[in-house]
């Protein structure tokens, strides 16, 4: 098993053609505030853009920047596997490419981290910008404590991925204990390691500080088919393995999950209706969604999506969505003061 060195941090990046964004993500890492001599591992999934000259000019820029391209592609998945698994650093910070460290994001986590031994990872508050780096809005989460143990966390994500954004802190030990995400989907795949490190016992900690930014693009980066497939093969992965396997070794009761599973599907059924997804695309969709729950409810959903119903679930579903994000973000606002 690797060593790791006590107090050291590496900052991981995987990347995928976002020659336009990587130079900046890696300068946010490299200029945290009072952690002059962390490292910046970057992890290039074969890009077929100009990624490769924007790195190489980094690494002659700071020898703290470390760099590899893969010769072939290998998937979010394992390409985030791999570069996690690089640095023999005490604490790892899974930063997407096209994502942005605030300065004091280090700092903070870190000493947060540090006051709550059971936590595998910790995570902030954010700021969602565009691709144009325009602010739209800042995403807090509502949670009366800073620190959830693993039991409990393991039950709130019945609820969804309890964080507001991908960009976390994690121990490197925690990681190696989960095997990163190794053989997980290439989508959910956040959400699945989170549920296997509440599974392991590890706790989470959650600071309301703002301290990344979170790049949200337009709709129509996701709503293709070939991701709408990937979604659903990661949801089928978490909620017929990873939830399960959990909470049997718990003897918790199945039917929490069953019921989840199903709540997931009804919702993710009116998306696949949607009128960007074609019959085509649709063919192959209808199917996938089955494999996560074949249930009645399920079914029904479809059949009355098949009608043109569509348009209402639709309707419903955004005002429920907004709805309890301007009551969390509200929530979260409040605590923030008062705090």
């Amino acid at each position: 098993m690797t060593e790791t060195r006590p107090g050291t941090i590496a900052v991981c990046i995987p990347t995928y053609n976002q020659a336009a964004f990587v130079a900046r993500a890696v300068d946010s890492a490299l200029r945290q505030t009072d952690f002059p001599h962390l490292h910046v591992w970057v992890s290039d999934d074969a890009s077929t853009d100009n990624t490769a000259e924007v790195m190489t000019a980094l690494c002659a820029r700071d020898p703290r920047v470390r760099y590899h391209r893969h010769p072939k592609n290998l998937g979010i998945a394992e390409n985030a596997s791999w570069v996690l698994e690089q640095p023999d650093a005490e604490i790892v910070v899974r930063l997407d490419s096209d994502d942005v460290l605030l300065p004091d994001y280090v700092r903070v986590l870190y000493a947060r981290l540090m006051a709550h031994p059971q936590a595998g990872y910790a995570h902030s508050a954010v700021e969602v910008i565009d691709q144009h780096d325009v602010v739209q809005s800042v995403s807090h989460m509502f949670r009366p404590r800073e620190f959830v143990d693993g039991d409990t966390a393991l039950r709130e994500s019945l609820k969804g991925y309890k964080t507001v954004a991908n960009i976390l802190m994690f121990r490197a030990d925690a990681l190696r204990r989960a095997n990163y995400y190794h053989g997980r989907p290439n989508f959910a795949e956040d959400y699945d390691l989170s549920v296997r490190l509440a599974d392991l016992g590890y706790g989470n900690v959650f600071v309301n500080d703002v301290l990344a930014q979170y790049r949200v693009w337009g709709d129509a980066q996701g709503t293709r088919h070939h991701r709408k497939a990937e979604h659903l093969r990661g949801l089928t992965q978490l909620f017929h393995r990873s939830f399960p396997e959990a909470y049997a070794r718990r003897g918790w009761n199945q039917g929490e999950v069953r019921r989840a599973r199903t709540r997931v599907a009804v919702r993710f059924a009116t998306a696949i209706f949607m009128p960007w997804i074609t019959d085509e695309e649709r063919t192959e969709l209808v199917p996938l969604l089955y494999g996560l729950d074949a249930g009645l409810r399920v079914r029904w959903r479809v059949l009355l999506l098949r009608l043109g119903f569509a348009p209402v679930f639709a309707g419903l579903a955004q005002a429920d969505t907004m709805l309890r994000r301007a009551v969390k973000n509200t929530l979260a606002a409040m605590r923030h003061r008062a705090g």
